[in-house]
């Protein structure tokens, strides 16, 4: 967090504030069972309120989406076509992130993405049935040009793929302003914003337009950590998690090792999938 107060603002006395406002919110908010994709949320609101910088990370993102188009380019004649090299294809997205070097990203996206936690067949099968609304929701900026593969054959085989997006700018996830600057718009629309400014999803934050999406939803594909930290606790049959186990908690909450690629459904999803079918 230290280095969002910098990056948003030089005056001393605004990063002091700034950094008082933010130890008395860890001191509320951390505990057993605290979620850190929340006390983010928290401490970003108070960077953004006294600095007056709402988007502090702008320029690493757009050189993270710089990076992730040569990578993209790179990277997408190695996947084929089919749905799981297009999951894999996508996943490799997720490995892009400005808390890691560029170097290491490149040679865990130069390995070939493998899952070590994979749900494929049961996504397949989920996917044969009459197709419907899937709501795709969207990570990290830069991550587009992973997804819009998957998104393209989803949509080829018939479902109503909407793309979702951050409604603000919130650390380094994607926005509808740096998806335009992308030049991927047009390429994924439709597009919405969930009407927030969180990391992850906070259903009680977003908006009213988004939430009855969200409802309408038969599927939801949830892009990156902070998805699962904010979704994982719902059970939803409908979510299915797309990401890099970048952290040990996370890794360990999945059962895998750390930075291992995961696409699976919401923990305990298949069991009350089966239940109430």
């Amino acid at each position: 967090m230290g280095v969002a107060v910098e990056l948003a603002t030089p005056d001393p006395e605004v990063r002091r504030r700034a950094s008082e406002s933010a130890r008395r919110c860890l001191d509320q908010e951390f505990g057993p069972g605290a979620i850190p994709a929340l006390i983010a949320n928290r401490l970003l609101g108070i960077i953004h309120r006294l600095s007056g910088n709402h988007d502090p990370f702008a320029a690493r993102k757009a050189a993270s989406t710089v990076f992730a188009a040569r990578m993209h380019r790179r990277l997408a004649p190695a996947y084929g076509g089919d749905l799981e090299s297009l999951l894999r294809l996508a996943a490799a997205g997720n490995a892009l992130d400005f808390f890691r070097g560029e170097a290491e990203a490149t040679r865990e996206m130069l390995a070939q993405v493998g899952f070590e936690l994979a749900a494929v067949p049961d996504f397949r099968q989920e996917l044969a049935g009459p197709p419907g609304l899937l709501l795709y929701l969207a990570d990290n900026a830069g991550e587009q040009f992973f997804d819009q593969p998957l998104v393209s054959s989803l949509r080829r085989r018939g479902w109503r793929v909407v793309y979702a997006v951050k409604a603000g700018p919130i650390q380094n996830d994607l926005t509808l302003a740096d998806l335009s600057a992308s030049g991927l718009l047009s390429a994924l629309e439709p597009v919405v914003d969930t009407g927030a400014r969180t990391v992850g999803l906070e259903l009680d934050r977003v908006s009213p337009g988004f939430r009855e999406l969200y409802a309408a939803a038969r599927i939801i594909v949830a892009k990156g950590m902070g998805h699962f930290e904010t979704m994982s606790h719902l059970k939803d049959p409908r979510v299915w998690f797309l990401l890099q186990a970048k952290c040990p908690p996370v890794a360990q909450a999945l059962g895998v090792e750390l930075n291992a690629f995961v696409f699976a459904p919401s923990p305990g999803a298949l069991d009350t999938r089966g239940q109430t079918e």
